[in-house]
């Protein structure tokens, strides 16, 4: 009796997402005629099924990180591909430079381990990217969430080798200097990620309580010196009285606040329902990343694993909440929809992360199975 190949789990899910992805450009395309959006029709699902088969297969990469990451990536592309191809264009290379940087993080943590140098060098240069904007107010370009990507480096390996008093030093600095700059929003991501890695890794209440009263502190010591700013005017809520859901172009105003946040540009675009299947997008994200941090064999791994869920699921938590008026943040974007260069290329190196330790997750179990085997 022959048997009908099996389709595999993971190849109709890739199927489908790449499928998607060249959806999305062939209904404007076949609307507008653009040459661009052909042009972007061919080249993101080539280069979605490309990273997801040919670059995991050969860095050992977590597909379905890879997948879900890259398509939250292309659906930033579609969101301005409709209104300006042109800007698409640009932000198809500027995912491809966030590629680069995905691969860079799943490199690195092969080699990365909780010592001293690499304690010391990732948060002098956390710590310098947040003091750089201090020094020179004319620096515009934002690096704080590519900072934060170093000091959670530096926070875990601290906490993992150190103990926890040098760990929430190096936190407690990182805090402060953000409360000071008056953003907020991070302070909170930065804060919760922090408390709640230390709570599972070092639950003593001699530690846990005067973490707590300091944030307390340094909180309420910036909301004295910053007031808290206006639910944002580009609230889904807004959107909908001002007509934009549902329709090809967005107001003005929310177009100059969508070179930020591309999630209202896309919910414009191709809908609310659309746009909530992108959000939705992060729940796997985040289950995936805590699975990898469960199976990782070292202290180190898994917490900086979970860090790193835990700061992408805070930031696109509070982001959504935003969008609905129900936090007083405008200046969150969703994760991989942002048109940031450096927020996307800090993102992915952070999924880049994630993939490293599922592969070293991978390899530790086939050594397993390998000396299992030579032990019968």
């Amino acid at each position: 009796m022959n048997k009908q190949p099996k389709t595999t789990v993971r190849f109709r899910f890739n199927s489908a997402v790449i499928l998607l992805s060249a959806l999305v450009f062939l209904v404007p395309a076949l609307r507008d005629g653009s040459s661009t959006l052909y042009l972007l029709c061919v080249l993101v699902p080539c280069a979605v099924f490309l990273s997801c088969t040919l670059l995991a297969r050969m860095f050992s990469l977590d597909r379905m990180l890879v997948t879900l990451s890259l398509w939250l990536s292309a659906a930033g592309i579609a969101a301005l591909a409709v209104s300006d191809p042109q800007a698409a264009l640009a932000h198809t290379l500027r995912c491809g430079a966030g590629l680069a940087a995905l691969l860079v993080g799943g490199v690195l943590i092969r080699s990365l381990s909780p010592s001293m140098l690499t304690s010391a060098c990732t948060a002098f240069l956390g710590l310098l990217l947040l003091v750089g904007k201090l020094l020179s107010p004319s620096f515009t370009l934002p690096l704080t969430e590519a900072a934060l990507s170093l000091l959670l480096i530096a926070f875990v390996s601290l906490l993992t080798r150190q103990g926890p008093v040098s760990a929430l030093l190096c936190a407690g600095t990182a805090l402060a200097l953000l409360l000071y700059r008056g953003e907020l929003a991070e302070s909170l991501f930065w804060s919760l990620t922090v408390l709640l890695l230390l709570f599972s890794l070092d639950s003593r209440l001699i530690i846990l309580l005067p973490s707590l009263a300091g944030t307390g502190i340094l909180f309420y010591v910036a909301f004295l010196l910053f007031p808290v700013a206006s639910v944002s005017r580009d609230s889904l809520p807004a959107m909908v009285s001002a007509g934009a859901i549902g329709s090809d172009t967005l107001p003005e105003a929310f177009s100059a606040l969508g070179n930020v946040s591309l999630f209202p540009r896309l919910a414009g675009h191709y809908g609310l329902i659309f746009a909530g299947f992108t959000g939705l997008l992060f729940l796997p994200l985040t289950l995936r990343g805590t699975t990898v941090a469960a199976c990782a064999r070292t202290r180190f791994h898994a917490s900086l694993a979970m860090g790193v869920s835990l700061l992408l699921a805070l930031r696109a938590l509070a982001a959504l909440l935003s969008l609905f008026g129900l936090l007083p943040f405008s200046d969150v974007a969703i994760p991989f929809l942002t048109s940031s260069l450096p927020d996307l290329c800090a993102e992915l190196f952070l999924i880049g992360l994630l993939c490293g330790i599922s592969g070293r997750n991978e390899a530790d179990l086939a050594e397993d199975a390998h000396l299992a085997m030579l032990a019968k």
